[in-house]
């Protein structure tokens, strides 16, 4: 596709940057067009700054930054949305008349890191919206991207029962997904057969230890000015869009980076010369042990704490996979088909041999097309006689807290109310609907039930019910709730109020006093990479449910 400021070379993507004038902040230059003013980058990681960071990136000030920010995160990030949306269609009128492109119905589909929370998610969902991206599914990458690979591979030797680990290498984040085909025919189906794992392993961390690189390499007192200066910015161009790429780990491998007319000190020991700084790619294998101090692998050293964590955790997803299946007395439990590797670092060559050494007993794929596998299978989910994922696994346990009726054996010792209805001591209990590692049928519902209590002279307000979802973590999910450990996911406000009064029961309290009662059902669909919510009430949905993530 053809982008601005990339004419005459077409790329699956553009960079996520944008750039506002300070002084009219509704005028911005985005992607690769020329920047005049302070660039905003890795847009998608401001929706989600609770991801963790690994000890070998420098740690981001997300607060800091989000205040330097001319609009909130979800504007800002709506405003690339937008900017990409218009240039969208701008192009694919180059090739309809653009009347009849305004009479088409259009379906969208955005992709989301799988290891992002749900807020980020719904923030994601919103921030599309407000780009007139609407009404919008939302899928995982990792997901759309099996589809897409398995379905180019489907009559090439795959057979039901044959296990794909697949490692989604981005530019914020590394997101690791395991499938099982179950269908070839007449469609492609797929299984989740474990709870994917990820971290922020993607290749803006590069970039980011590249600059720490020049840093180490000129000196504190240098780089505080050069990296000021259009040297640096176009070094870091250099490295992004060819050192990034092309390294292999090929012995003979060297680059030579370029600050032009940055006036730096001569370092004829670290091969900085004239303001070119002479990079090796990878030592030459030597029978002696050499420090990684004295390392003069420049490149190498760069990639490596990424191509360490991204291997770790491709291990444990395989760990995983093969443990499961053992526990299931699977026919081909001790072989996993393939290591799919896909996203734009998951098409560099220097992490699929590194992950092939680590792997020697299973073959690593980068599928034509890597960097577009995960827009191309963004818009296969939306094409469900083609190829389906049929079931996920639950990443987290999902519950709700509700008063009951209060045990002194196993409830010793925590803390209780009387209800004011039945007399009853109560204690608060969580029960988990969703567990996680559970199967998730993608055409099921889960049902949270749920009763309203109201007094005889209710009124209609007190029909707005609302209701924390919690989430935890841990493989066993606690009890009671517990600061820290269960949290909540979601606060969420059902409406009553149009409900039919034939559902109200009517109900005598222990001191004479009637009161009602109200059956009604939470239902959850798991459709889509976030949670959609429905009420229930006498079997037929009705009324309506908001989410507020938190």
């Amino acid at each position: 596709m053809n982008w601005p400021g990339l004419e005459g070379s077409k790329q699956p993507k553009v960079p996520t940057i944008l750039s506002y004038d300070p002084n009219q902040k509704i005028s911005f230059t985005w992607g690769a067009q020329k920047h005049k003013y302070a660039k905003i980058e890795g847009l998608k990681l401001l929706l989600d700054p609770g991801q963790e960071t690994p000890l070998y990136l420098p740690e981001p000030n997300f607060a800091a930054e989000r205040k330097k920010l001319p609009k909130p995160a979800v504007g800002v990030v709506s405003d690339y949305m937008t900017a990409i949306y218009k240039h969208a269609l701008k192009q694919i009128e180059t090739k309809v008349p653009a009347g009849y492109l305004k009479m088409c119905q259009k379906k969208f589909v955005v992709t989301v890191p799988a290891v992002w929370s749900s807020k980020a998610m719904d923030a994601t969902r919103l921030a599309a919206k407000e780009a007139g991206i609407h009404p919008v599914a939302l899928v995982k990458e990792p997901e759309a991207a099996a589809l897409y690979t398995l379905r180019m591979l489907q009559y090439e030797g795959l057979a039901v029962g044959d296990a794909f680990v697949v490692c989604d290498a981005g530019g914020g984040t590394v997101d690791l997904i395991s499938y099982e085909i179950t269908a070839l025919a007449p469609r492609l189906e797929t299984k989740e057969l474990v709870t994917g794992k990820g971290g922020m392993a993607g290749s803006l961390g590069l970039n980011k230890r590249f600059a720490q690189a020049v840093q180490n390499l000129v000196g504190e007192d240098q780089f505080s000015l050069l990296r000021k200066a259009k040297g640096f910015e176009e070094a870091m161009k250099q490295f992004d869009r060819t050192i990034k790429t092309a390294f292999t780990g090929d012995p003979d491998e060297e680059y030579f980076v370029n600050f032009p007319r940055a006036k730096l000190d001569d370092d004829v020991s670290n091969r900085l010369e004239a303001n070119c700084w002479h990079m090796k790619g990878f030592d030459r294998p030597t029978r002696v042990k050499v420090s990684a101090d004295r390392d003069s692998a420049d490149v190498k050293k760069i990639f490596q704490p990424l191509i360490r964590d991204i291997e770790r955790m491709v291990q444990d997803q395989v760990n995983l996979v093969r443990v499961k299946r053992l526990k299931e007395r699977h026919p081909k439990a001790n072989k996993i088909k393939a290591i799919l590797l896909v996203g734009g670092f998951g098409s560099n060559v220097y992490l699929k041999r590194c992950l092939e050494a680590a792997h020697p007993n299973i073959q690593v794929i980068q599928p034509t097309d890597a960097w577009a596998a995960i827009v191309k299978g963004a818009v296969l989910s939306q094409l469900p006689q083609e190829a389906a994922i049929t079931s996920t696994v639950a990443t987290r346990n999902y519950g709700v807290a509700a008063y009951d009726t209060y045990d002194e054996i196993e409830d010793a010792g925590q803390p209780t109310i009387r209800d004011k209805y039945t007399g009853e001591t109560q204690v608060q209990k969580i029960t988990w609907y969703i567990r996680r590692g559970a199967d998730m049928q993608r055409n099921r519902k889960v049902v949270f039930p749920f009763v309203r209590v109201l007094a005889q002279d209710y009124s209609p307000a007190k029909l707005i019910i609302t209701r924390d979802l919690l989430e935890c973590s841990l493989d066993r999910a606690v009890k009671y709730p517990k600061k820290g450990i269960t949290l909540t996911n979601c606060r969420l406000t059902a409406d009553l109020r149009s409900v039919d009064k034939k559902y109200l029961r009517k109900k005598i309290a222990s001191d004479g006093r009637p009161y009602f009662k109200i059956d009604y059902n939470l239902v959850v669909s798991t459709k889509t990479a976030i949670m959609k919510f429905s009420l229930e009430v006498g079997g037929k949905e009705m009324g309506s449910v908001e989410a507020e993530y938190k």
